[in-house]
């Protein structure tokens, strides 16, 4: 009997081991994200000078932030598809009254503008930041589980260069990435 019980908990130990899963666990065990479902969704990017006590706003840096965002996290996930969300390319006001809602380190309730159907989970990056008399942002990644229609804040950092200074922006996402490898 003892033989039986042995080798029967070897097979199961064996085959767990054995079965390659392509799921990471989250803090919460509610939440995972599946890595052969998974898109990148348009990050959202705010980025002003200030420069003599006002705030201008440069939508061709932004422009160039933006696709610089996309092409770091295609580039740790190739096998994930870019689905641009035309929400995030819309006013500062509109956007940031519809993400701030739900922003926290819990899983909450996603903003409904950034769910998508195509996939189970999705990856999504917010950059805040300002150059010029000041250099400073903010940089949050999130994971969405489309399902469900929850978001889970997986990483923040708080920088003090300017969000153009492109390669240490790029150490930024890179090491809030390590949290889902």
């Amino acid at each position: 009997m003892k033989k039986i019980t042995l080798l029967l908990l070897t097979f199961i130990l064996l085959v767990s081991c054995s079965t390659k899963k392509n799921t990471l666990k989250l803090n919460n065990k509610h939440f995972s994200i599946n890595k052969d479902s998974l898109s990148i969704i348009t990050p959202y990017i705010e980025i002003k000078e200030k420069s003599n006590y006002s705030y201008i706003e440069h939508p061709y840096q932004r422009k160039n932030l933006t696709a610089f965002t996309i092409q770091t996290l295609m580039s740790e996930f190739p096998n994930a598809e870019y689905i641009e969300i035309p929400f995030l390319f819309k006013d500062y006001g509109t956007i940031n009254s519809s993400l701030e809602r739900g922003v926290s380190y819990k899983a909450e309730k996603a903003p409904i503008e950034l769910l998508t159907n195509k996939y189970k989970n999705s990856i999504f990056v917010s950059i805040n930041g300002y150059f010029g008399d000041i250099n400073r942002g903010f940089m949050s990644l999130f994971v969405i589980d489309n399902k469900n229609k929850k978001w889970k804040m997986i990483k923040s950092y708080e920088y003090d260069n300017s969000p153009l200074e492109i390669e240490k922006l790029k150490e930024i996402i890179l090491k809030s990435l390590e949290k889902l490898k």
